[in-house]
């Protein structure tokens, strides 16, 4: 007998597939090399700074629902050296806010193409229970959300991963 959530399961296997595979895809890009690397001299390596963006579009995606559909969020948020904050509409339609800080793992400058591996670490408002069971006892949840982000010149697409939602954000980057 199949369990109630088996379609779940195969939405949640598929997603996780293709966000792997971008995954490593930004990893095999070609020129990404570890953003920390450094040359023979401290004085000829360029220091890596966090890339100032302006994030303008956000789609999202629940695993856990039977039905694979993407939401508009409709976000208005920015990067600026390692600290992101942003606001959105949720999926249940509440406007949410969050904050943190993001790290570039590895990076190819986009010339005119590039991509990225990091990772953000942060906080969340405006979810309640429909989300998880923890959301009832906070209004506030902690987010660990792994992303690549692929650039054409300054327009980028990032795709990301947090709890059980994936996102698609387009941004500009400065």
């Amino acid at each position: 007998m199949a369990l109630p959530d088996q379609p779940a399961r195969r939405v949640a296997v598929a997603w996780s597939t293709f966000v792997g595979g971008l995954l490593a895809l930004g990893i095999a890009f070609a020129g990404v090399v570890p953003v920390h690397a450094q040359s023979e001299s401290d004085q000829e390596a360029p220091r890596h700074r966090e890339p100032t963006r302006l994030y303008f579009g956000m789609w999202t995606t629940h695993l856990k629902h039977d039905v694979v559909a993407l939401d508009n969020n409709w976000v208005v948020g920015g990067t600026y050296r390692g600290v992101f904050g942003a606001t959105f509409l949720n999926s249940f339609g509440r406007r949410a806010f969050t904050a943190g800080f993001q790290r570039t793992i590895i990076a190819a400058e986009p010339r005119p193409f590039g991509a990225s591996l990091g990772f953000r670490v942060g906080l969340v408002s405006g979810y309640d229970g429909r989300f998880m069971r923890i959301a009832r006892d906070t209004p506030v949840l902690p987010f660990i959300q792994p992303f690549v982000s692929l650039d054409v010149q300054h327009i980028g697409v990032e795709i990301s991963y947090t709890f059980v939602v994936v996102s698609v954000v387009t941004s500009y980057r400065f």
